[in-house]
């Protein structure tokens, strides 16, 4: 009987520990790359980060984006960051992540905060993403957010789980 425990024991151990370093993977591949190109308004990292067939559905304003196409708006949008030289940073707290296998999802809230002068403006949003691992790297295969219609603030995003 101590036996079949400790075994028990062993298994859950090292599972928790593989759904543990894969997290970390997806915070390295992902997360910690998605806040970088956010910082230093880098579309192309960006654009790394997502599938080529990535789906963007922005829903606040109705639409889906879907690879080259979502990839071409970055681009626009980031040249234009660059050229009023935003000074801005890009936050996650994560409500939800589930991992199985080549796939994750997860949801949370961003809380993106942009400087100007000697202001600073911080606007939140709840997402929801679709991870998929693509010859051994996870990115972005659906991303979709809102912050219409939606009430959240500081306390919301502190509730949930912090990416540092």
């Amino acid at each position: 009987m101590k036996k079949i425990l400790l075994a028990a024991i062993i298994v859950l151990g090292y599972s928790n520990a593989f759904a543990q370093s894969e997290q970390e993977k997806i915070n390295r591949d992902v997360w910690y790359n998605f806040m970088q190109a956010y910082q230093d308004l880098n579309a192309s990292l960006f654009n790394h980060i997502h599938t080529d067939d990535v789906l963007r559905i922005p829903m606040d304003q109705n639409q889906i984006l879907v690879g080259r196409e979502y990839k071409d708006s970055n681009l626009n949008m980031f040249n234009q960051w660059n050229e009023y030289k935003f000074k801005q940073r890009i936050q996650f707290s994560f409500s939800n992540r589930i991992q199985k296998g080549e796939w994750a999802y997860e949801t949370g809230i961003y809380k993106l905060t942009r400087y100007s002068g000697l202001s600073m403006e911080h606007l939140y949003g709840k997402f929801n993403v679709t991870l998929k691992k693509v010859n051994g790297i996870w990115k972005i295969y659906m991303d979709a957010d809102t912050s219409e219609g939606v009430s959240i603030n500081e306390s919301d995003f502190q509730k949930a789980k912090i990416l540092q």
